[in-house]
């Protein structure tokens, strides 16, 4: 008994110490493909079976009635032929941590259900999976370990397997847990890092001056320098063909299978070019910029109205996402007019049709609709970082034309917030 207490006690110090380091670490997810090609039949089949026995065992988990109280090492399991007939199956391949992880992983989820409920918020239930394409390597050195610059040893497969894209872990990260997934495309390991320190910033980017961004249909992306970024990523001819020969097969045979797989593949390419693209366009932003201003578009009511292929086929939902997620980016709400408002006096035009591309105002200024956008966007968040932040320093300080307009955006957003209270009374 006295053995089993000093263990315990040392696993809560461990852990106590591993919160303590990781709140001064920078958290590093990198993805590592595995290379298909040089795995022999036994590790295929492994790897295959991996995501189907764990299918078997989740669907399985969440049909019984005590869920909470399920052993992972109950062999064999119950699971549904494609009849819907009930049939008993072993599990061979899953290794026992693995089926643990599966199974503490569904657990998990109920239990966030249930908080999200307790909170007020409307939640579903688990549904069963048809397909599953994550597993947790829940501890190094036990269900994942790497063993040289291009190969990761994987619990339960004897051989290491070579993965492309090790070379992003430096030595002196600490690695974390990883995740086995799958994709229509491949294998994919997806390794956690931690690295000191935390929230160092480049001294070059502060001496760099700021920037405002309009998300827009016509021009996707446009800064308030001009500058224009095309995040449209079309379906290829491809896919299209694919998609029609979908529709001529018979439901529930091979064939059509297999063009699903194929349709899966061609997505996967696509949302591969948006998050590199994204990637691309969010570094050359942050990298050229100390101070990036974007407004709270609503991308989701754009995709339900009149631009829904466009927004679809576009990369703007992820830069938005991954420029929001850094501290030197700034948002200001989306329901100001900075469309219809001039950046120089701060009135609103009213009538501004779509159909007008350049903007002219009655005090004289007059630019391209999208570049003006961008630089009321701008102004607007210099002004609500300057009264919120005093360490934020712009570029350029305010003349008395950019007094007027402050005074302009001050007096909308006050009549603004009046109506708002006055409307939730």
């Amino acid at each position: 008994m006295k053995t089993t207490d000093e263990k315990r006690n040392k696993i809560k110090q461990t852990l106590k110490e591993t919160r303590e380091r990781r709140s001064f670490q920078i958290c590093k997810v990198f993805e590592l493909k595995i290379d298909y090609s040089h795995l022999n039949n036994i590790q295929r089949e492994k790897l295959k079976m991996y995501f189907v026995e764990g299918k078997w065992l989740y669907n399985f988990v969440l049909s019984s009635e005590e869920v909470f109280k399920y052993d992972y090492k109950q062999n064999p399991i119950m699971k549904m032929n494609k009849n819907g007939e009930k049939e008993e199956v072993q599990l061979k391949y899953l290794p026992a941590k693995l089926k643990q992880n599966i199974v503490s992983g569904l657990q998990q989820n109920i239990k966030n259900l249930s908080k999200a409920k307790k909170k007020g918020r409307k939640v579903g239930r688990l549904k069963f999976k048809s397909e599953y394409t994550s597993i947790e390597l829940s501890q190094y050195g036990n269900t994942h370990k790497i063993v040289s610059k291009n190969r990761i040893k994987i619990q339960g497969i004897k051989k290491p397997i070579k993965v492309h894209g090790l070379n992003q872990i430096q030595e002196t990260m600490e690695i974390a847990n990883a995740k086995l997934v799958k994709k229509p495309d491949g294998y994919y390991i997806k390794v956690t890092t931690y690295q000191f320190p935390k929230g160092e910033v480049n001294n070059e980017i502060e001496k760099k001056q700021a920037v405002g961004i309009d998300f827009g249909i016509q021009n996707n992306l446009i800064t308030s320098d001009g500058e224009l970024f095309n995040v449209y990523v079309e379906e290829s001819g491809h896919l299209k063909r694919l998609q029609r020969k979908l529709a001529r097969q018979k439901k529930g045979s091979n064939n059509r299978y297999k063009t699903i797989k194929k349709i899966r593949k061609e997505y996967q390419k696509i949302t591969n070019l948006k998050k590199d693209k994204a990637n691309k366009i969010v570094n050359t932003l942050l990298s050229s910029y100390y101070q990036v201003v974007i407004q709270d578009e609503s991308l989701s009511g754009w995709h339900k109205g009149w631009f829904g292929r466009q927004v679809q086929h576009s990369a703007m939902g992820l830069i938005k996402q991954k420029l929001q997620a850094s501290p030197r980016v700034h948002t200001i709400n989306k329901w100001l007019p900075t469309t219809k408002m001039c950046p120089n006096c701060g009135k609103i035009k009213e009538k501004n049709d779509l159909s007008e591309r350049w903007f002219s105002c009655e005090c004289g200024y007059e630019e391209d609709r999208d570049i003006k956008s961008a630089k009321t966007i701008l102004k607007i968040g210099l002004i609500e970082i300057g009264t919120e932040h005093t360490n934020f320093k712009p570029v350029e300080k305010q003349t008395s034309g950019k007094d007027s307009f402050k005074d302009s955006f001050l007096s909308h957003t006050s009549l603004k917030q009046e109506a708002q209270s006055f409307n939730f009374g």
